[in-house]
This record gives C-alpha cells, sequence and structure tokens, in this order.
C-alpha cells in the first residue's frame, strides 16, 4: 500500500513538474534580440574603428566623420 502511495506522489509531482515546464516554453517571448554582426573598419585620419555602415568612403578609404575626410585630403600631397 506504500508503494501505491509513494508511486502516486511520484507521478503527481512528475506531471506538475512537466506542465511547469511547458508553461514557461510557451510564455517565453520570441528572441528578438539578435543582432547582426557588421564588420568594422578604421578611419584612415585617427585610426578609430566604427561598423563600416556609419563610416564615410572616399576613394576607398573610410572616414569617422567629414572633418576627418577633408583633413585627410588636405594633408596628402597632390598627385599632378
Amino acid at each position: 500500500m506504500v508503494i501505491k502511495w509513494i508511486l502516486l506522489i511520484t507521478l503527481v509531482f512528475l506531471v506538475f513538474w512537466f506542465f511547469k515546464q511547458f508553461r514557461q516554453i510557451q510564455r517565453k517571448p520570441p528572441d528578438t534580440t539578435r543582432k547582426v554582426i557588421e564588420d568594422m573598419v578604421r578611419c584612415a585620419y585617427c585610426d578609430v574603428h566604427l561598423p563600416k555602415s556609419e563610416s564615410i568612403v572616399e576613394h576607398g578609404r573610410y572616414f569617422c566623420c567629414t572633418k576627418h575626410r577633408q583633413l585627410y585630403s588636405q594633408s596628402q600631397p597632390d598627385d599632378k
């Protein structure tokens, strides 16, 4: 008789535990925090690294801002 009670209690516990696990899975919001990995580039003037999408490109070189693009252009000797 005692074995029947132990089995019944174990069965009730397992059913409760499985139900609880199932409800937690149902309540989890979908994973929307995925981030896209983006290439990083280095500013040709100041060597700061920044995402490629935020950089300014001129003649195959990347810059962090327009001021650094202008300063880099002024510091390079003119090819004539």
